[in-house]
């Protein structure tokens, strides 16, 4: 026998196969990675009506983290006021609105958003409401935690969300004949899209307050 041949022989004896009933490093480390979970990271938005149509605009993100920090501290919300803009506007954290402080506006509601929804007739993502975000995180969060997708959950408004996988996610709205006492929701039309997080939506949020001052 060669000596390349001794040599091979030697390097066969010393690494043999994985058995079948073994696992790899990497088959172990997939299986760790479909089984996390991290919480969304909520941001903080107010209502406008530009146009006659409603629209949602981010805080910038230090008022945010304030308003996150103010809702997050184990306080009672309630006659909590958070300024925000530079102290120009004022959060009323228990009642979710927010108004001028130095002239005449129409208060507007504030949200703390982590789901979101678009349309194709939609110029921006709509956030959902803070109640049912809380149903689409916690039928996200058994959804990556088991594996388990295709998780179909209905709206309030009878409307149907389904979880295909992190990456897709739709919600399809009634079809005319579907609001009938006793009838189910059906999947019909082009579905919107729904996006978890801020971090996925096509949005503009600025760092910081910019002050003018004006001589």
């Amino acid at each position: 026998m060669s000596s390349v041949e001794s040599h091979q022989q030697q390097l066969s004896q010393s690494d043999p196969s994985p058995s079948p009933n073994s696992c790899s490093s990497f088959e172990l480390l997939d299986m760790d990675a479909g089984s996390l979970y991290e919480p969304v990271s909520p941001h903080w938005f107010y209502c406008k009506i530009i146009d006659s149509k409603e629209t949602w605009i981010p805080f910038n993100s230090e008022d945010s983290q304030q308003l996150e920090e103010a809702y997050g501290s184990g306080k009672d919300c309630n006659g909590r006021v958070v300024p925000t803009d530079g102290g120009r506007y004022d959060v009323h954290l228990g009642e979710r609105m927010r108004y001028a402080v130095y002239w005449d506006e129409l208060a507007s509601e504030v949200r703390r958003c982590t789901w979101f929804y678009k349309g194709d007739k939609d110029n921006k993502y709509v956030p959902y409401s803070e109640s049912f975000s809380q149903v689409l995180e916690e039928t996200y969060m058994l959804a990556v935690t088991l594996d388990e997708w295709k998780k179909k959950l209905e709206s309030p408004n009878r409307e149907i969300i389904i979880l295909h996988n992190p990456k897709l996610m739709v919600h399809y709205q009634p079809v005319a004949g579907s609001d009938e006492w006793g009838s189910t929701p059906t999947e019909q039309g082009r579905p919107r899209t729904v996006k978890r997080g801020v971090e996925n939506i096509s949005v503009d949020i600025h760092c910081g307050n910019v002050v003018y001052f004006f001589f």
